[in-house]
């Protein structure tokens, strides 16, 4: 009997996780594509709210597949494979789970960020090594906080320090990305933007830091100055 009971609950419990993933995932997209957009159907004063209501109510679903899984391992004749594909549920559950938090944190950077400071900023940058040796891929996300009425644009410049030779060098986006024609990063958006760029350093070269400027657009425009250690942004 309880045999039966633990089959049944397959289905039902693969239906619950499946809807929750679909759901969760089309609803992230498409708040994603109207961000992009310039526009949010969230209101500055309910966002929190109504965005934690989301990751609350996942929430309450991973707590039903632990309920169940609690439930499977107390059970003297177990589905071992009812067992393993619930598990597995949970995980891919939490794993979404923990992705649409750190959504929620990006846009509530964006919309209310902690310091109460509008304008244009750098929200993250990373460089990931690539093949083949002295290769890298260069990722930069730009935000504009809290004002949204108008459009930014403008250009990144970047140089690299560090030393080749016992010389110490200081190299601009002519000497290492790999599209000599694109040395100007440009950008433009309302709300935020990701930029990459493919770049190569000089054989024997041990970078120490990065330094970024963003140069608005427009002559009131002042430029954002930011530096960060190599082994910061290449971990």
């Amino acid at each position: 009997m309880s045999r039966q009971v633990i089959s049944r609950r397959r289905p039902v419990l693969s239906f619950i996780v499946g809807l929750t993933l679909l759901g969760s995932a089309g609803y992230v997209v498409f708040e994603l594509g109207r961000y992009q957009g310039g526009y949010s159907v969230v209101d500055q004063r309910k966002e929190r709210e109504e965005l934690q209501q989301l990751i609350s109510q996942q929430a309450a679903f991973a707590d039903e597949l632990r309920r169940q899984i609690a439930s499977l391992q107390t059970s003297r004749e177990i589905d071992q494979e009812t067992y393993a594909q619930v598990e597995s549920d949970l995980s891919q559950l939490q794993r979404r789970i923990q992705a649409q938090e750190e959504e929620l944190v990006f846009y509530q950077g964006i919309i209310s960020p902690e310091n109460g400071l509008a304008g244009l900023r750098i929200q993250t940058l990373n460089l990931t090594k690539a093949e083949p040796e002295g290769h890298y891929v260069l990722r930069l996300v730009l935000v504009q906080t809290i004002n949204h009425d108008r459009r930014v644009s403008g250009v990144v410049k970047f140089n690299i320090e560090g030393v080749r030779d016992g010389e110490v060098l200081e190299l601009g986006p002519e000497d290492v990305l790999l599209d000599s024609e694109s040395a100007d990063i440009r950008y433009g958006f309302r709300y935020f933007q990701g930029l990459q760029r493919d770049l190569v350093l000089p054989e024997d070269f041990r970078p120490s830091q990065v330094n970024v400027e963003i140069w608005p657009q427009g002559s009131r425009g002042q430029p954002i100055s930011e530096s960060y250690k190599w082994s910061a942004v290449t971990g």
